[in-house]
């Protein structure tokens, strides 16, 4: 079976939802104090899930809204519906689904799907990197001062208090420090060399496993927040295009 075209199927169903619902206004809910869900979240996954599910039924799914499914097999499905939910609701456009295939806690494929745009950013395993069938490749940039990162942080209190310094940190130390709340598409853009790191205390694997993948293929670094190693199922991120990795790490271990 052709991993690959049905997450890319899923990703586009997916985002035929969050493109329609763009310019409309949405049913916006509170998820816990300091973060927010909109309906269009829970259709886009309804609609991922159902169409992975069909044709892998036996799979394991762990999908941002509605938990983890079918316990039990060497395949992981992680799915973000909407990641990016504050900017699609405040009119930005830098949101995106994220699918991503673990077999036996290895990703082996990741698929980031941004509809407004019509970017398909898609990495298999050994494989390379691509948007849009171009083959992706990160930044050459060795020098921090001259970097442009992103960072954020979890919807957590003390989170968004070691967040806020860690941004401080890198805006003091950088070019220029943005901050998108949209993760999977941060990796996907530090892979084709138009930012050169992120850094993000509060990423889930929903968030940052396809993203990862395609960074990786892509030539550059990652590894958790509070960890010198690399797990996806754990939490958080650091990542850059490989050149500025150590100069990351150290700086915003040093504040």
């Amino acid at each position: 079976m052709d991993y690959k075209k049905i997450a890319t199927k899923a990703a586009r169903q997916g985002g035929k939802i969050l493109k329609n619902n763009f310019f409309d206004l949405n049913n916006v809910e509170g998820k816990g104090e300091h973060d927010i869900v909109t309906q269009t979240d829970i259709e886009s996954e309804k609609t991922i899930i159902k169409i992975i599910k069909k044709f892998f039924p036996e799979h394991t799914i762990i999908a941002e809204e509605s938990g983890t499914q079918s316990i039990g097999s060497n395949y992981v499905w992680y799915i973000d519906p909407l990641d990016g939910t504050s900017n699609f609701i405040t009119g930005n456009p830098y949101f995106s689904i994220s699918i991503a295939l673990a077999y036996k806690n290895e990703i082996i494929l990741g698929v980031v799907f941004n509809p407004i745009l019509n970017e398909l950013y898609t990495a298999e395993k050994n494989k390379g990197a691509f948007l849009n069938n171009k083959k992706l490749s990160v930044s050459k940039n060795k020098n921090l001062s001259g970097a442009i990162l992103a960072s954020a942080y979890s919807a957590d209190e003390n989170d968004i208090k070691q967040g806020l310094k860690t941004i401080e940190t890198l805006a003091l130390n950088s070019r220029k420090t943005v901050i998108n709340f949209s993760p999977a598409l941060d990796l996907c853009n530090i892979a084709r060399g138009r930012i050169d790191g992120l850094i993000d205390n509060g990423t889930t694997p929903e968030d940052h496993a396809a993203g990862s993948l395609i960074l990786l293929e892509a030539g550059g670094k990652i590894q958790n927040f509070e960890s010198n190693n690399w797990n996806v199922a754990g939490k958080g991120i650091i990542a850059s295009n490989g050149y500025l990795q150590n100069f990351i790490v150290d700086l915003i271990r040093k504040k």
